[in-house]
């Protein structure tokens, strides 16, 4: 699928937005190549051929030396505009991969993040769009100018002396061969160098995040040895990738020695074969040198960068493979959600993860307007399952989930999240103020409305305690335990309360005391809102309207907690033994 010729395809899509600057580059490329093919014409024909003439006076070499000159600072001055262009196009059509990369990650389902290695993720948008940007900055480059250098030298040899430009024509497929040959071989090396490197990425970001578990198990050397084995791959690759690679730039060059030795040798030949014209001969034989060293200058230039190329377009495969990933289905033909009930209802769904490992089995509850529904179970038995459907991070497999009587199927998703709330177990800030982090649910919220949202909450104490209150930057070093991180998640839903709220473990990082004042400040936001909240700690949820109770990946039993209990059955075996 990821040829070499669908890879440069997927490339050059992304040079179209910047087709007039290409044009501009290729403009300057011709005049500088053309400049640079014109001066040792000026040296061996215009001024050597003086001295071919039976009377010769110094005055004659005024107006062909001040030719050069003006020849040469314009090569110089179209070849930096023409480098400039080239770094531009190349950086921009970077600039494009990337952020379309990035958005990829955004658009993605969230069976993908979750079947995939987040490190091995972070090196394709990352460390393989960078390996990416050196083969466009200098491969693209030195391959672009070397197309056209060849093309125009061809051109000025055939025009000079054809039967030498022939020769050199003949001779070069033999450079062309060489350099294809290395490069297949050294490219699958860099593939699977590139695949290496991915598994390290992600082995590291696992090592970084769960350090405190490793620390704790004393897995220090068994990882380390993980980690040992996967470098030990890399370099047996890397070895066998550049050394493949180096092949490039020995062959070329032998070759081209070869077409130089040929085009000196016949040339030779051609002057010993007459008397006539031999100093105007030595001065064509001089620039045919000139363009043969110009001709094959590319080839040698393509060979320096072919290691850099075949890893590039390794890392390229990866990308598009990401790239390539399929989206969330197309919402152009979905509808918003234009109701404000916030009523949920799961009508005989049946889901799984992989095929043939059912999680959910045949799944019918209803969550009414302004109720408070609990879902309580074992570890295991579907309720967070259960509230990614919801939130349609996923598709069921049958049956059908109604938000206010519709079909979530037939609404944005972005729409139906818009109106449902949800805190988590595992908490998510991002790097920057207290403040902020609160404000992101509402972002024109006001000072005082993030104050009072955060006293409601139970975090502003904490909050004031520190250096920097509410503009304190949460990161690593910011001292924070995570029941405080909880608190502020939880600040952050109540700054802008939808009609649903989905509290999946939110206190489970809260000590009983403060969990108490939560709940009080819970029972507030959900005066007048549809909540669904799953609980550990079946105490927490005794006034629910709704309770139910789950056992692998079934609904066994539904009612209010007395009901429940009066039934002597599961939920009442759970409650009893906390």
């Amino acid at each position: 699928m990821y040829n070499l010729r669908s890879m440069i395809k997927r490339i050059l899509h992304y040079l179209k937005p910047y087709k007039v600057r290409f044009v501009f580059s290729l403009i300057t490329t011709l005049i500088y190549v053309g400049l640079t093919l014109y001066a040792p014409y000026i040296i061996g024909v215009e001024i050597v051929g003086l001295f071919n003439q039976a009377t010769f006076e110094m005055s004659v070499l005024v107006e062909p030396i001040i030719k050069l000159a003006v020849v040469t600072i314009l090569g110089c001055i179209f070849g930096a505009i023409m480098g400039r262009l080239l770094n531009v196009i190349s950086y921009l059509m970077i600039k494009d991969i990337r952020i379309d990369a990035f958005n990829k990650i955004l658009n993605l389902p969230v069976s993908y993040i979750d079947s995939h290695v987040h490190g091995d993720i972070l090196i394709r948008v990352t460390r393989d769009v960078d390996q990416v940007w050196d083969g466009l900055l200098h491969g693209f480059t030195h391959i672009f100018r070397g197309i056209v250098a060849i093309i125009i030298t061809i051109v000025f040899m055939f025009i000079t002396k054809w039967d030498i430009a022939l020769i050199v024509v003949l001779l070069t497929p033999l450079s062309v061969i060489a350099a294809m040959l290395i490069a297949k071989f050294s490219h699958k090396s860099f593939v699977e160098q590139a695949k290496i490197t991915g598994a390290m990425g992600g082995l590291s970001n696992e090592m970084i995040t769960n350090q405190k578990t490793v620390i704790a198990y004393g897995l220090n050397d068994e990882n380390n040895t993980k980690y040992q084995q996967l470098d030990q791959q890399l370099y047996k690759v890397g070895v066998r990738a550049q050394f493949t690679a180096a092949f490039a730039r020995p062959t070329t060059r032998l070759v081209n020695a070869i077409i130089y030795a040929s085009v000196a040798l016949y040339g030779t030949i051609w002057i010993a074969s007459s008397n006539e014209d031999v100093i105007l001969k030595v001065g064509v034989l001089t620039v045919f040198l000139a363009y043969a060293s110009q001709y094959t200058r590319p080839f040698n230039e393509i060979s320096d960068v072919a290691s850099e190329l075949a890893s590039s377009f390794a890392s390229l495969k990866r990308v598009l493979e990401l790239l390539d990933e399929k989206e969330l289905n197309d919402e152009t033909n979905l509808s918003e959600v234009t109701t404000n009930i916030g009523e949920y209802e799961m009508k005989n769904v049946h889901f799984s993860y992989v095929p043939g490992i059912e999680i959910l089995k045949d799944i019918s509850f209803k969550a009414s307007e302004n109720k408070k529904i609990a879902i309580v179970g074992k570890t295991g038995c579907g309720k967070t399952t259960l509230i990614n459907l919801l939130m349609h991070y996923y598709d069921v497999n049958s049956g059908e989930i109604l938000f206010d009587k519709i079909n979530i199927n037939e609404l944005k998703r972005n729409s139906l999240r818009k109106h449902v709330g949800m805190v988590l177990q595992d908490t998510w800030l991002f790097k920057g103020t207290i403040k902020d982090n609160i404000k992101y649910a509402k972002l024109d919220a006001t000072d005082d409305e993030v104050i009072e949202t955060a006293t409601l909450a139970k975090a502003h104490d904490f909050i004031m305690k520190l250096k920097d209150g509410y503009n304190t930057i949460i990161d690593d070093d910011d001292g924070l335990s995570t029941g405080e991180k909880q608190l502020i998640c939880i600040a952050r839903l109540m700054i802008n309360l939808p009609k649903v709220l989905i509290l999946d473990e939110a206190t489970s990082n809260i000590d009983t005391r403060t969990e108490v004042n939560i709940q009080k400040a819970f029972n507030i936001m959900m005066d007048g809102r549809t909540s669904i909240v799953i609980a550990h700690r079946l105490s927490t949820i005794r006034h629910a309207d709704l309770i139910i109770v789950m056992k692998d990946g079934k609904i066994i039993e539904t009612g209010n907690h007395e009901e429940l209990i009066k039934k002597h059955g599961y939920y009442n075996e759970l409650y009893n033994s906390l």
